[in-house]
């Protein structure tokens, strides 16, 4: 095995260090220990957190086999955080079993935060999308009738069918995606462009209004593709996070509480603004006002947490797996799903925990560009005829509802 180099910040300086040791005893005073075989052993003396989160240095005896890949990335690949900024990442700080401060998990549980926000913003754009639809297709409120069209089709189903059409494309392109996050150093990078998407996609929603609302649904649509690839950087990261099956799923506890709580804080607040924002007889406007105040406050939430995670948190990835030399990256991604897709959901699976988890995250609002959220979004909008401020209590009692489930 080759000795592990490992980069590390001790009072702003950066340094190298390797004690490898192979079939040799030393004076342990000397700081020195025995090595078992051909393991190689790593002394290293590092702040307690990587990135100088912490004033108290610890000094240990690491094992390059006991390391998860998350925690190779990040002594190898050290970010230093401005002592100004670290406030942001405190109420979602993770730390393993051993008490150790971990960027990356620290940076999934930021990430997931936002997307919450995010997706929760789109059901007040597709409220305010339905209803500037409907009015422009000359309907009485929501009622519309067969002549009450808008681009070829009724404006209830505007919102489905864009959603219908994003949620193909991102089906035909997600292997693809897949096999490039897998077999290529990709992975930051595609994180990072997608995420940039999203906010762009979040914040043109600020501007919505009666004459533009299409090119934002437009810009909406490129979004909510943006954000699928995204989940599939994000989830990839997750597997390395610890090498105990136990811990990720601790961690993966605390990160749908906070992005639950986040969610359940962020509809509160729009549902509070919907009720002081009102004005009778004016469901264009009421609608238009609290979609702009769910993308303004939504947006800056993403930028913060999604700058914060991917700038200092999470870290570059070699390939996980070599490219096969005769296949091309589509062939691959392709076949890895079809092969994933048998092992299964075959009738002699073994994985049968798996496939009924992989048949719930059909309803996810993050599942298929978020087309069980569309659906709702609809139907609570055109057929119930849920006007703004009943919209907001109804998706925040949904999100204070699943909070206990995080937990569950």
């Amino acid at each position: 095995m080759a000795p592990m180099l490992i980069n590390y910040e001790v009072e702003g300086e950066t340094k190298e260090e390797i004690n490898s040791i192979s079939n040799s005893e030393r004076d342990e005073e000397d700081g020195i220990v025995n090595a078992n075989k051909s393991e190689e052993i790593v002394v290293t003396k590092v702040k307690n957190a990587v990135n100088n989160n912490s004033a108290s240095e610890k000094v240990g005896i690491v094992s390059s086999s006991d390391l998860s890949p998350s925690e190779i990335a990040v002594l190898e690949n050290n970010v230093h955080v401005p002592k100004w900024l670290r406030f942001i990442e405190y109420p979602f700080k993770i730390r393993s079993d051993k008490g150790d401060f971990l960027p990356e998990a620290t940076g999934w549980s930021m990430d997931a935060t936002a997307r919450g926000p995010v997706n929760q913003a789109g059901t007040y754009f597709g409220a305010c999308l339905l209803t500037l639809a409907s009015a422009q297709a000359g309907c009485n409120g929501m009622v519309c009738g067969e002549d009450n069209r808008i681009y070829g089709m009724k404006p209830s189903s505007l919102l489905t069918t864009v959603t219908a059409v994003v949620s193909v494309v991102a089906a035909l392109v997600m292997p693809l995606t897949g096999a490039v996050v897998d077999h290529s150093s990709h992975r930051k990078t595609i994180g990072v462009a997608t995420a940039i998407a999203v906010l762009i996609a979040t914040g043109a929603q600020i501007g919505i209004s009666e004459s533009n609302w299409f090119v934002i649904l437009c810009l909406e649509a490129v979004g909510g593709f943006s954000l699928i690839v995204h989940t599939t950087s994000v989830f990839s990261y997750m597997p390395d996070l610890s090498l105990v099956e136990s811990q990720i799923v601790e961690y993966s506890t605390g990160f749908h509480i906070r992005r639950y709580t986040v969610s359940g804080i962020f509809t509160g607040a729009c549902t509070l603004y919907s009720f002081l924002s009102k004005v009778d007889g004016d469901m264009i406007g009421n609608q238009i006002r609290l979609c702009r105040f769910a993308a303004s406050f939504s947006f800056s939430i993403a930028v913060v947490l999604f700058g914060y995670a991917w700038i200092f948190c999470f870290r570059k990835r070699p390939p996980s797996r070599k490219k096969p030399a005769e296949k091309s990256l589509m062939a691959i991604g392709f076949s890895s799903v079809s092969k994933t897709f048998c092992r299964i959901f075959s009738c002699v699976s073994k994985y049968r925990a798996l496939k009924w988890l992989m048949i719930s995250m059909l309803f996810s609002p993050e599942s298929g560009a978020g087309t069980v959220l569309s659906i709702a979004t609809t139907f609570l909008t055109v057929y119930l005829r849920m006007k703004a401020l009943q919209l907001s209590i109804t998706v925040f009692v949904m999100f204070v509802a699943q909070i206990p489930g995080s937990i569950i």
